[in-house]
This record gives structure tokens, C-alpha cells and sequence, in this order.
């Protein structure tokens, strides 16, 4: 069977297709004040070729540009608390992954500047925020049949991911460097030094560190050193967490709190990190993260690990998009988070096509515990709590609900701080409403009231999804329709009661993985064309590498300190896609960021440990390439994937050509080779993307529509093989792949072929199945198919 066509909710589809109309006519505008006086930071995008001879470099040029529009007073900031005067304007000047300067300018001053020779775009600056063991193993990268594929070769030490995020805690074990060898001859990175963080805390495998805060102390004031490190040292633990799930080396015995006992391992434990602390309280500013991907990929980066981002602007308007296309010009593979905004549909961030986009999913591990009723009725639920206040299995405790049902919630039912009543709620256990604050928060609140457990219910949004927290007081979060029942339980009996006891790590969970519910969710609003996410990976109760500076709930008052902590996000998806790239980096470090990517999405997989197809954790039913991409990543087949569909970067302008882009909002992705439309693609559909999606056009007849597509595969297996394809049946087009049948040899290492649509039934809602490339031994390449049917509105 070649796969499964899964169609989507009709109602849920048209509500999808309203957006999508929306947004391709509205243009999406940052938030900023552009009264004539009041300074802001802007991102100004030059073309480097425009630079007049009398200037001897782009500096010199950048400056004198930004001097003739500015007015010269010298004026004090409120903000900095200092005098600013003309050469302060130009905050970070861009010369690398693209070029041009981060400047504060008025809005009269932003006017000047747009109608300047060679300003090829100005715009404002955004910002972004973070997408907050056994992970290795679950990816095959700890079995024994694995060693042979990924042994520590020399080579796995010359790969530098860099990472950006809150920093580095250089200290932790997960960053030890004894055995690695010379720093990679290619490297010219540095070990910036502050507060907290000198050259020695670098080392052969922290081999860079730098920070960037000058967009945010533009936008927030100075940073108060006596909160924050102004140096790469990492007060969040965010950073941390992820540069050790990227490449962290194998720490036995590494545990929370006695939970998820075992050796922790990054996904590529060889490969070097460079930390870029781009984020701070406030959030991550577009010209810091700027300033950081320029200098990172002109320090040698092999790797980008983003686990962050913002809302979704069109290609040329979103500065991580044209960063991070600068650094695929340079060969550097971009893996971004997909954001934490699901289950509700379109919430995806970092859609760009040269970016990997990388959802979320459980593993086969979970930290079982339960809620014992008056009745004697024992749900289960998750929880990683570990203290002195435990309460006895044996005994009942009062229990307490302030609120009515899910779904009319209230400040108090959410336990929102200053909500709860102490003479109500003190000695009881309380349950809580996810939502609004953070989880570990609410039991925090309950504490305060003197309450002395917590069930932390999810909420329609969360559905069964459970995500353990190392919380301050004995507490169980329980799915939506357990919750119901607790609540249901509370509100019909007199004097309510319940305990909680904790059971530890279990491991073997079926069915997993799992897509999570929080994992941001498709379609990709600016290009239907283009299917995100790209795939899912572990992203749910992950242990890594943790600060010593913040306890493991990340609040204040915690003053528990550990090595590791247990996060759950496409903050932590991230990471994983990132680690596996430097790993089939430093097995083919010749292969294109586009090739690496497909490796990873056509040997993606689609079923759980139970042989079914991934589900969705916010409804318990199968979800769809719009949740999960082209499937979960399987390191050890994407090392070995037969055939990938390479993507150089005049392709990706090309693709943004067919997208309609004017000639000025194209301009800046043309800044290294004067780039020019070839118009090469004759949709953007004909993108060679490992994923194939065909939109067919709102007047589409039933009987005479025909769309075709084309691909393109590179062969990297056996230098003699062959391929035959399988096709998912759909219900409304017959496709056909022409030829059925691919045979590669020393002189034909490339094939296209086509993918012909032929309407046969309109169809209400998107079609998913898959097209396969079989060699009738071991590699199976895999596209996911959607066919969506435009509808008139």
C-alpha cells in the first residue's frame, strides 16, 4: 500500500481558506511609532554593488548614508540614559550573510533614507520570542547497529553548529572537552568575555561565543548587570538546553531529581558549538539575531540551531528569512523551531522553504502519576515532582474548584496570581485551568494560598496531552476529559476529596511518538505550495544540560539547583533536526543545506510503535502532513537516503520570482550575485522541494483541469540503480509519474520526471498521500502529496 489519503474537517478547511484569502491581501506591518520625532531601530538592506568609488568600503558608504538623512544634534536618550549623537545611530552594520546596517531613526529620517541610491529596503525592527536523554536512543543513534554509521571519526569534530539563543552555562558536564581534538583549521570564531564568562570557558568543544544586545538596549535601555549577564553566560537556561541536545558529549547518570535516569547525549556529541546569546528578559530582537547569523556564518558555522521566532510577514518583509537565506548562499544548514502555537491551524513561524521548519512530538517516555477520588476512581496523569511535601497515598485530602466547567474559564479557575481566596483554599488540593500563565506558576499561586497540591487540568486547546512539570508542590497534570471528570467530581459531592502520588519514569509508552498538541500547525499561509512544517521530532519532556543560575521551574523562588532539566517545545524539536544535520554534514560535507534537508524528510516515517499512523495528541486521531510535515526524522536512514532533491539558491529566487515579488522586494536576496529572474519555475509549485503539494485553482473544472509539476533527484546511492514509483489513489485528480520508472548509472546521476493532476471530483478539503521511489532494497524516498482545491469565497 503506497499510503493513506487523509482528508481534513470541511468546515475547518473553509475557515483556512478565508484566512488565506485575508492574508494575501492584507500587508502585515510591525508594531512601531513613526511620529517624525520618536527614534526607533530599523533594518536598512543595502546592494552592495550600489557603492559610489568614493567610499572605500561599505562601512564608510553605510555611514555617510545614514549622516545625510540624520538631523546633528546630540540628544539624550531616555532609554539609555545617555547623550546619542549621529555616530551612535548605526547600532550593527551587516556585511556577511547579507548587507546594510541596523540604525535608530525618526520617521522623517526613515522617509530621507527610502529614496537613497542603493537603500534596497528599510524596515522596522521586530521581535521574537523562544519556543520553550532518552531522545538519542528513541532516534536509533544509541543501538548497537547504529555505531558503524555514526562512529567518531575525525571528521564529526571539523562540524560547528551555532546556536541561537540565551547563552551558554560552560560549566556543565554536557560540554566537556577531554579527548576532542584541534579546533577545525576552518574556524575564525572568538570567546567574547563579561560579567561571568571569560576566555577560558571556551574550549575545543565550546569553541565560540559572542553577544549581541545593542538592538535591545535600543529598544529597552541598558541591561542591569545585576539581573542579567551581559556576556554569553546563560542566566535562562533556555541556550543551555538546546546546545547540549544539539551536541552535547554522553553524561551518565544525568537525571532531574531522580526522573529520566540514564546517559544524556546530544544528537551529535562530536560536533563543536558556538553559543550567540541574541535573547534577553524582554524577548530576542530582529537586529540582534541579524548581527549574530552575519557573524556566525562569517566565523565558520557548518550549522544554524534558531529556537525562536515571531509572527508570519511576507519573505522579503521577515529579517530571519533574508538571514537566513544569506546563509544558505554560504552553505550553512538553518534549522528553526516551528513555534508552539497548536493545535489551532496556520500557527506556523519560519516558513521560508531554505529553512528547515521543525514541529513537535512525544517519545516512548513519560513520568507517570496519579489522582486518587474519594470514590476510589484513580486517573493518571504526569508530573515530575520531587520534595519534602508529599502527600500520603493512604490519606484523603480535601479538594477544591473555582470554577465551573473548561469551557467558560475564570482568572480564579486558571489560579491566576492574587485569585485565590487563602481561607478557601488553604490544606486543600487545588485544581487549576491551564492557560494565560505558566504551568509551574499556577502551583505556585497554590502554595502561596497555602493550598498543598495542585491537579493541573488541561483546557479543549491541550486535549490529552500531557507535559510534565518539575513543579514546587505536589502536582498532577491530567488530560481535558480526565480533568472533566475531577471537576465534574468536585462539583457534585459535599466534601470532595483526592491525593496524589508520583511513579517515577516509565518508559515503553505506546502508542509514540506522538504529534504534540502545542506543535504549531500548517497549512503555510504565505505559499500554499511550499507544505510545512518539514517534519516532527522529539520535542516533549526532553532532559538536557541546565544553568546554575535559575532552579528547574525556571521561577524565582525556586532555590533547587540541578544539572538538567526537563523542557518541553519546538524549542527542543529544534535542536534534535539541528544535531542529526551536523551528523550527515560530517558524513557528507559536500552535500547542499537543500540535500541534507531531504535526507531528512523523504526517510521521515509515519506510523507509531504501534504500526498506526502518527496520531494527533490534541484529539487522539491521525494527523496530517499539516501537522507532521513529511513524517518523524529517522537519523540512521537519512544518512543513507538513495535519492535527494538538491535546491541551489538561484532556484530559491527563482521560486520567489514565480511568488510575484517586485523588483524591489527581490532585492534584498540579491545582494551576493546581482541575482536576476530566470523564470526557470512555471509555478511555484515546480520548486524541486521534497515535499509536493498541488493547488488547483478556485475555477478548476472537474473534467478538463490538468496541473503538472516537476522534480528533479539526485542519485547518492549505489552509482548503478534503479527505481520504480508507488502513488497514494486520491479522490478527486488521478495522478501519474512520468516515467514510472528511474534507472541511474556513472553518467546519469540526475532525473526529472513529472507529476501530472488531472481533475476528476472537486474536492471540500485537501487530499494527503505520497508518492515513493522504491529500489526494491533498502531505500524507500518518500514525498508527502497534498492536493487542495481552491474554493471561491
Amino acid at each position: 500500500m503506497a499510503g493513506i489519503v487523509i482528508i481534513i474537517p470541511v468546515v475547518k478547511w473553509l475557515f483556512l481558506l478565508l484566512v488565506f484569502s485575508l492574508f494575501t491581501t492584507t500587508t502585515i506591518v510591525t508594531a512601531t511609532d513613526k511620529s517624525p520625532s520618536t527614534k526607533n531601530t530599523y533594518i536598512i538592506y543595502m546592494d552592495k554593488l550600489a557603492k559610489p568609488e568614493e567610499f572605500s568600503d561599505h562601512k564608510q558608504w553605510y555611514s555617510s548614508l545614514i549622516k545625510s538623512v540624520t538631523t546633528k544634534t546630540d540628544e539624550y536618550d531616555e532609554k539609555t540614559g545617555e547623550y546619542e549623537n549621529d555616530d551612535d545611530r548605526i547600532i550593527y552594520s551587516y556585511e556577511t550573510a547579507f548587507h546594510g546596517v541596523a540604525a535608530r531613526l525618526n520617521g522623517d529620517e526613515v522617509e530621507k533614507l527610502q529614496g537613497q541610491n542603493g537603500v534596497t529596503a528599510v524596515f522596522p525592527e521586530t521581535v521574537y520570542q523562544l519556543h520553550t536523554t532518552r531522545s538519542p536512543m528513541f532516534l536509533g543513534l544509541d543501538r548497537e547497529d547504529s555505531t558503524s554509521a555514526f562512529s567518531d571519526k575525525l571528521s564529526d569534530y571539523d562540524v560547528v553548529v551555532g546556536v541561537l539563543d540565551t547563552g551558554i552555562w560552560p560549566e556543565s558536564p554536557s560540554f566537556n572537552d577531554t579527548g576532542m581534538t584541534r579546533i577545525p583549521a576552518h574556524w575564525k570564531g572568538t570567546c567574547e568575555t563579561g560579567r561571568g564568562f571569560a576566555k577560558s570557558h571556551c574550549s575545543r568543544k565550546i569553541v565560540g561565543a559572542r553577544v549581541f544586545y545593542r538592538g535591545y538596549e535600543a529598544a529597552s535601555g541598558k541591561i542591569n548587570e545585576q539581573d542579567e549577564y551581559k556576556s554569553p553566560r546563560d542566566e535562562d537556561g533556555h541556550g543551555t538546553h538546546t546546545a547540549a541536545t544539539v551536541a552535547g558529549v554522553p553524561v551518565r547518570g544525568a537525571n532531574l531529581l531522580g526522573y529520566a535516569y540514564g546517559t544524556a547525549r546530544g544528537m551529535a556529541p562530536g560536533a563543536r558549538v558556538a553559543a550567540y546569546k541574541v535573547c534577553w528578559k524582554s524577548g530576542c530582537f530582529s537586529s540582534d539575531i541579524l548581527s549574530a547569523v552575519d557573524r556566525a556564518v562569517a566565523d565558520g558555522v557548518n550549522v544554524l540551531s534558531i529556537s525562536l521566532g515571531g509572527g508570519v510577514s511576507s519573505y522579503y518583509r521577515d529579517s530571519l528569512s533574508i538571514g537566513a537565506f544569506g546563509a544558505m548562499e554560504k552553505g550553512v544548514f538553518i534549522s528553526c523551531s516551528a513555534g508552539n502555537g497548536g493545535p489551532d491551524p496556520i500557527s506556523l513561524t519560519n516558513v521560508s522553504p531554505w529553512v528547515t521548519t521543525v514541529g513537535a512530538s512525544t517519545m516512548d517516555r513519560d513520568f507517570p502519576a496519579t489522582v486518587k477520588l474519594g470514590t476510589g476512581e484513580l486517573l493518571t496523569g504526569a508530573s515530575l515532582y520531587r520534595g519534602q511535601r508529599n502527600l500520603l497515598v493512604n490519606k484523603q485530602y480535601p479538594l477544591i474548584y473555582h470554577g465551573s466547567n473548561s469551557s467558560n474559564l475564570t482568572p480564579s479557575s486558571m489560579c491566576l496570581e492574587g485569585t485565590l481566596d487563602k481561607r478557601s483554599v488553604a490544606g486543600k488540593i487545588v485544581i487549576c485551568d491551564r492557560g494565560i500563565s505558566p504551568r509551574v506558576q499556577k502551583g505556585q499561586v497554590v502554595k502561596d494560598a497555602g493550598g498543598i497540591g495542585m491537579i493541573l487540568s488541561n483546557t479543549a486547546s491541550n486535549g490529552e496531552e500531557l507535559v510534565a512539570d518539575c513543579h514546587l508542590l505536589p502536582a498532577v497534570a491530567v488530560g481535558e476529559s480526565k480533568g472533566n471528570s475531577i471537576k465534574h467530581y468536585a462539583a457534585a459531592n459535599r466534601n470532595p476529596t483526592a491525593t496524589l502520588a508520583f511513579l517515577g519514569t516509565k518508559l515503553g509508552i505506546r502508542p509514540s511518538p506522538v504529534v504534540a498538541a502545542f506543535s504549531s500547525r500548517g497549512p503555510n499561509i504565505l505559499s500554499l505550495e511550499i507544505l510545512k512544517p518539514d517534519m516532527v521530532a522529539p520535542g516533549v519532556n526532553i532532559l538536557a544540560a541546565w544553568t546554575g543560575e535559575l532552579g528547574p521551574s525556571s521561577l524565582p523562588t525556586d532555590l533547587r539547583r540541578t544539572k538538567f532539566n526537563i523542557l518541553s517545545g519546538t524549542s527542543m524539536s529544534c535542536p534534535h533536526v539541528s544535531g542529526v544535520a551536523a551528523l550527515i554534514k560530517s558524513k557528507h560535507p559536500d552535500w547542499s543545506p537543500a540535500a541534507i534537508k531531504s535526507a531528512l524528510m523523504t526517510t521521515a516515517y509515519v506510523h507509531d510503535n504501534t504500526h498506526n499512523p502518527l496520531k494527533d495528541a490534541s484529539a487522539a486521531t491521525p494527523s496530517t502532513p499539516y501537522d507532521h510535515g513529511a513524517g518523524h526524522i529517522y537519523p540512521i536512514k537519512a544518512l543513507d537516503p538513495g535519492l535527494v532533491y538538491d535546491i541551489g539558491a538561484q532556484d530559491y529566487y527563482d521560486f520567489l520570482c514565480a511568488q510575484g515579488l517586485t523588483t524591489s522586494e527581490l532585492a534584498v536576496f540579491s545582494k551576493f550575485s546581482n541575482r536576476t529572474c530566470r523564470h526557470s519555475l512555471a509555478t511555484s509549485g515546480d520548486l524541486n522541494y521534497p515535499a509536493i503539494s498541488a493547488v488547483l485553482p478556485e475555477n478548476a473544472s472537474t473534467t478538463s483541469t490538468v496541473l503538472t509539476l516537476h522534480r528533479t533527484v539526485t542519485n547518492v546511492g549505489p552509482t548503478v540503480s534503479s527505481y520504480h514509483v508507488a502513488i497514494s489513489p486520491f479522490k478527486g485528480a488521478f495522478v501519474k509519474v512520468e516515467p514510472a520508472r528511474l534507472d541511474f548509472t556513472a553518467k546519469i546521476k540526475k532525473i526529472t520526471y513529472k507529476i501530472t493532476f488531472t481533475a476528476r471530483s472537486r474536492q471540500t478539503a485537501p487530499e494527503f498521500g505520497s508518492i515513493i521511489w522504491k529500489d526494491g532494497g533498502v531505500h524507500r524516498v518518500r514525498s508527502p502529496v497534498v492536493i487542495t482545491w481552491l474554493t471561491p469565497l
